[in-house]
């Protein structure tokens, strides 16, 4: 084993191991430096799944709520709806909107799925309770996508059904299965 320097400022000096030099090399230390150095490229896969399948099981249960229950609105208004986040109240007028609101809402939905699996991969307490995490990651999720709402122009004030039914999709129905599949993911 022989030392390098790491900061000539401090003096300070680490092990380092020369495999040709009669030290080991251990792949499995590589494996869990490289993790530890690129969060991301951890997190991505897992959140990207998890994300997705996110966004398949809050959609569920948002358009049985929203148009089959409550018949709030129809399907294709219902991605006009997310349409409009990128489209204003333009996308109302299109019905083929709706086709872009159903990318844009899984492309979204996997866009926080590897934003909680960084968090995750990084904060073993989030990783290690995901009811209370995907709760409270769900409630971040809604007051996001609230204000993107309000950006665009499209907000409106819920009233309390609508709101209490936004919250359980959100964080129910989104953030816990994303916390769940990342933590199964992650391990």
């Amino acid at each position: 084993m022989s030392y390098k320097p790491t900061d000539a400022r401090r003096g300070e000096r680490r092990a380092t191991t020369r495999p040709f030099a009669g030290g080991r090399s251990d792949s499995g230390e590589a494996v869990a430096m490289l993790s530890r150095t690129h969060p991301a490229r951890a997190a991505a896969l897992p959140g990207i799944v998890a994300g997705l399948v996110g966004g398949v099981v809050v959609d569920a249960y948002l358009l049985l709520t929203v148009v089959f229950i409550m018949h709030a609105a129809g399907v294709v208004p219902f991605y006009q709806f997310v349409a409009s986040g990128a489209l204003g109240k333009a996308a109302y007028g299109d019905p083929n909107a709706a086709y872009l609101g159903v990318a844009m809402h899984f492309v979204v939905s996997a866009a926080w799925g590897v934003g909680y699996a960084y968090v995750a991969e990084r904060t073993p307490q989030v990783r290690d309770r995901p009811l209370i995490s995907g709760v409270a990651f769900g409630i971040v999720v809604m007051l996001a996508m609230q204000l993107v709402e309000v950006a665009a122009n499209v907000y409106t004030l819920p009233n309390s059904f609508t709101l209490l039914n936004d919250i359980v999709a959100h964080t129910l129905f989104f953030g816990v299965p994303v916390a769940y599949i990342v933590r199964a993911r992650l391990r």
